[in-house]
C-alpha cells in the first residue's frame, strides 16, 4: 500500500475533517480526497465516513492500525537516514498517540511530558480515557500505546506492570452527617457521589462493599481538579488518589474531609501497554514511562 495514501487516513481520522489534515500534509484539499479514494479503491471498500468530524468504518477501523504502524515505521527510517523531504512533502516528526487515564496523567505522567519536553523530533497526542478502559483505544489503532488497567496485553503488543495507585474514599464531615440513618450511621443510598465519567466504576465498586448498588444522586466532574474540589466542597463523596490527598486527610487532621473507612481503599494496577513492533521514539518513551511510574504514589 502506498504510505502517502495511509498517511493521509490516518491523518483524516485524527484530525477530524479532511481540510485540516490536508493543511498539515501541505496538499490541496482535492490531493487529499484522491488519496483518500485511492486507498479505498485499492482495498474495495469505504473506509472512512464523509463526515464532521470524520469517522472509520468497520473495514477502516480494521485497518487504522496497521496504517498507523507503517507510517510510524516510514517516519521513524527517514529520521535515521536524514531525510527531510521536499517543502511540498510532509516533514517526518514521529507522532505517539498515548491513551493515559486521568489520574495519572494529572500526577505521575507529568515526568514523561517534562522528558519529552526536550525531544525536537516527536510530538505526543494524548488521550485521556479511564484505565479500565484505555486498552480498547489500543485495540482499536487509535493510540500506539496506554496506560492500561488490564495486565493482559491487545493481540499485538506488550504489557509491563508500572505500579499501583491507591484511593481512598473521601468526603466532607458535613456531609455525611446530613446523611444519617436513625442509628447514626451513613446512609449510603442517600449520600451523593461524585463520578469523573460514566464510565468511571471506582465509586460503585466500593459502594457494593456496603450493600448498595446505584445512589440517588451522582455528579459527573470530567476534570481531576474539580473533581477533588467538588470533594472538598462537600458536592458528594469519591476516590481520591493516595498521592493527591489534601493535607491531613490521611492524619485525621483536616478540618472537615474524612476518609471513610467504613468502604476503605480501592487500588488500580497500572500496566504499559505499546505495540510489540517498536521503533526508537516508542522505546524512548516507554523508557521515560517506566522513570515515572518508579516515582507513582
Amino acid at each position: 500500500m502506498n504510505t502517502d495514501n495511509l498517511r493521509a487516513f490516518v491523518m483524516a481520522v485524527d484530525e477530524g475533517t479532511f481540510e485540516s489534515a490536508a493543511a498539515l500534509l501541505r496538499v490541496s484539499g482535492s490531493a487529499f480526497s484522491q488519496r483518500i479514494k485511492a486507498l479505498e479503491k485499492e482495498v474495495g471498500q469505504v473506509l472512512v465516513t464523509r463526515t464532521v468530524p470524520v469517522r472509520t468504518t468497520a473495514a477502516g477501523e480494521d485497518l487504522l492500525r496497521t496504517a498507523r504502524q507503517m507510517v510510524l515505521l516510514e517516519d521513524e527510517a527517514r529520521r535515521s537516514l536524514g531525510f527531510r523531504g521536499s517543502s511540498k512533502n510532509y516533514t517526518p516528526t514521529i507522532t505517539l498517540s498515548v491513551a493515559v487515564n486521568a489520574d495519572s496523567l494529572y500526577s505521575w505522567f507529568i515526568r514523561v511530558l517534562q522528558e519529552a519536553a526536550t525531544w525536537d523530533d516527536v510530538e505526543l497526542h494524548l488521550y485521556p480515557e479511564d484505565q479500565e478502559h484505555t486498552h480498547e483505544l489500543l485495540r482499536s489503532g487509535t493510540v500506539v500505546a496506554a496506560v492500561a488497567e488490564h495486565p493482559t496485553p491487545v493481540s499485538g503488543c506488550r504489557s509491563r506492570l508500572l505500579g499501583t495507585m491507591r484511593y481512598w474514599p473521601v468526603a466532607s464531615a458535613e456531609l455525611l452527617d446530613r446523611h444519617r440513618a436513625d442509628d447514626g450511621s451513613p446512609n449510603w443510598q442517600e449520600i451523593p457521589v461524585v463520578d469523573y465519567s460514566i464510565r468511571d466504576s471506582l465509586q460503585r465498586t466500593a459502594l457494593q462493599r456496603v450493600g448498595v448498588d446505584s445512589p440517588r444522586v451522582t455528579h459527573l466532574i470530567p476534570s481531576v481538579e474539580a473533581y477533588n474540589a467538588a470533594v472538598g466542597y462537600g458536592l458528594g463523596w469519591g476516590m481520591i488518589p493516595e498521592g493527591m490527598m489534601p493535607a491531613g486527610v490521611m492524619e485525621g487532621t483536616h478540618p472537615d474531609l474524612r476518609i471513610i473507612r467504613e468502604i476503605g481503599a480501592e487500588e488500580s494496577a497500572l500496566h504499559w501497554q505499546h505495540w510489540t513492533t517498536t521503533t526508537p521514539a516508542l522505546d524512548r518513551l516507554s523508557a521515560a514511562v517506566e522513570r515515572a511510574a518508579a516515582r507513582m504514589r
